[in-house]
């Protein structure tokens, strides 16, 4: 069968793709069950005012696990391993493919420092008070729900 060019357009574009750009989502545990959540800070970062997991971008020639490490000690001054890729998302806009890392802390002696260029907030919860976080990234609630519900 033969296709107009406008056909042929709309068909390439109606094609879900998968984002080129990749991030990074730290989840982090504590011994008593708690995720670490932050507030992303008001300027200067994605999703200003809305609470998430740790992470960011992944830059040019960067593994997930380095960039996860990276973006753990830029955003909270803590030092982690990461462990494992546990989940997969797109961002709400669609730009980014987003790995989710098991990470966990490097050593016993941590104290949050939050960049106050990135972080407004922290905050250790269990996933069904996660829930009540608000605004909240789409995409965490998602991952959430099931979580909170046991």
């Amino acid at each position: 069968m033969l296709y107009s060019s406008r056909e042929r357009v709309a068909m390439t574009h109606s094609v879900p793709t998968r984002p080129s750009k990749h991030g990074v989502v730290a989840v982090l545990q504590d011994g008593a069950g708690r995720h670490l959540y932050i507030k992303r800070a008001l300027t200067l970062v994605r999703a200003p005012g809305v609470w998430c997991f740790p992470g960011g971008e992944v830059e040019a020639g960067e593994s997930f696990e380095a960039a996860i490490e990276r973006e753990v000690l830029e955003e909270v001054g803590l030092v982690v391993r990461a462990e494992a890729k546990i989940h997969e998302s797109v961002s709400p806009n669609g730009e980014f493919l987003l790995h989710w890392m098991r990470v966990q802390l490097s050593g016993s002696e941590a104290q949050i420092c939050p960049n106050p260029k990135e972080v407004a907030a922290t905050r250790w919860l269990l996933p069904n008070e996660a829930m009540a976080l608000d605004p909240i990234l789409p995409t965490l609630r998602t991952w959430l729900e099931p979580l909170s519900k046991g």
